[in-house]
């Protein structure tokens, strides 16, 4: 009776093999967010005493980028262009005095 169920047997180990490479592919993506969130709280823990000061920067930081952009809104707003406006419409016909 080892004679059919020999050729198999090898089989087994590529499905035992194929079993644990799609549980590795379902639970590789979930152990990294889980460790990536875990490393965030640490990293969040370690920058706890210097809250008031990032608050202070991203506060003036994003102060900074907004007059940058007043600014830049207003010159825009200022230029006068040194000849009319192409439309990109036709011309209109000129008619010859009778």
């Amino acid at each position: 009776m080892t004679g059919p169920a020999r050729p198999y047997r090898r089989w087994t180990g590529v499905g035992i093999a194929a079993a644990v490479a799609c549980g590795l592919c379902c639970a590789a993506p979930l152990i990294g967010v889980l460790g990536g969130i875990g490393a965030l709280s640490a990293v969040g823990a370690a920058f706890d005493v210097l809250r008031v000061v990032s608050i202070a920067l991203a506060v003036l930081a994003l102060g900074g980028a907004a007059a940058l952009w007043l600014r830049r809104r207003r010159r825009r707003a200022c230029q006068v262009p040194d000849r009319p406006a192409d439309l990109g419409m036709p011309a209109p016909a000129r008619r010859e005095p009778r």
